[in-house]
Formats: C-alpha cells, sequence, structure tokens
C-alpha cells in the first residue's frame, strides 16, 4: 500500500503548485493586455483633444463678429484654428499650444482633410467664411494605422460634438 501512495504523489499536482501556475499566468496576461491597448489610448485621448478644439473654435465665433474654423491639410496629419475666412493667412494658437498648428503626425494619426468654420451663432459651416450651413452632420474620422478609427461628428444647425 505504501508504494501505491508513494506513485501517486510523484505523479499528481498538489494544490498549492496549480494555484501558483495560475497567478503566474494571470499577471503574464494582465500585462500583456495593458500593454496592447497603450495605441488604442493615445488614439482616444486625442480624439478629445480635437473634441475640444472644435468646441474652443465654436466658442469664440460665438463670443466675436467674425467666423472661426479649423482646416486640416491635404496630409491629415496637421490641423489648426483660423479667422476671417482666410485658412492660411488667419491662423491662430489653439489653447495649450506653442505653436499656430497641431502635429497629429507625432502620435502617428491622421484626420480627415477638411475645412469647415462656424458663424456668429455657432453653427457648422462647410465654408471658411461661415456662411454656408452644413446640409448635413459633419463626420471626421481619426485614424491610426494597424490600431483603429474613431469617428468625430458635428451636428449640423447646433455645433454639437458628442
Amino acid at each position: 500500500m505504501a508504494s501505491v501512495d508513494k506513485i501517486n504523489r510523484i505523479n499528481g499536482f498538489t494544490s498549492l503548485e496549480v494555484l501558483v501556475v495560475l497567478i503566474i499566468v494571470g499577471i503574464i496576461s494582465v500585462i500583456i493586455i495593458g500593454r496592447s491597448d497603450i495605441g488604442q489610448t493615445d488614439l482616444m485621448a486625442q480624439t478629445e483633444v480635437i473634441k475640444s478644439h472644435i468646441r474652443y473654435a465654436q466658442s469664440r465665433a460665438m463670443n466675436a463678429s467674425r467666423s472661426w474654423g479649423i482646416r486640416c491639410n491635404d496630409s491629415g496629419q496637421v490641423y489648426w484654428l483660423f479667422t476671417d475666412g482666410q485658412p492660411d493667412a488667419q491662423k491662430r494658437k489653439l489653447p495649450g499650444e506653442e505653436s499656430d498648428s497641431f502635429d497629429l503626425g507625432r502620435y502617428q494619426l491622421v484626420l480627415t482633410p477638411t475645412t469647415f468654420s462656424f458663424d456668429d451663432r455657432g453653427r457648422p459651416c462647410s465654408d471658411a467664411n461661415g456662411q454656408t450651413g452644413l446640409v448635413n452632420d459633419l463626420s471626421l474620422t481619426l485614424s491610426a494605422a494597424g490600431i483603429g478609427t474613431t469617428t468625430i461628428t458635428i451636428t449640423r444647425n447646433t455645433g454639437f460634438v458628442p
């Protein structure tokens, strides 16, 4: 009988060994999952930054008697705030930025190339002068290669950015 009992202990795992292996596998899984979301976090953070810049342009237009807008260049990697219907000549600094343009390229992000403005009532317009209101909601796509995309929607008539 003693030899049978000895064989069982040699071939099996104790509860403590199984528990230690499960804890180690859990720790490794948390580390791997946490690291895989880094790019997604940058994408979501920059989406919120762009939304705040859009809201800022709308706010400036509502507090002035002139149009304010945002233009994103053809590469989709740089955008800036402008006023007076002159997207290339009247660049203004965005809040918290040292430059008159915001470089998305440093985050490996690309935004839909576009130009839009807000009139003095905060309504979004499809032109730089703030005179042609949007017919439909404006959707901007922010994408990160290999990570994904997010969509920023500017609601026509109100300029609401959810």
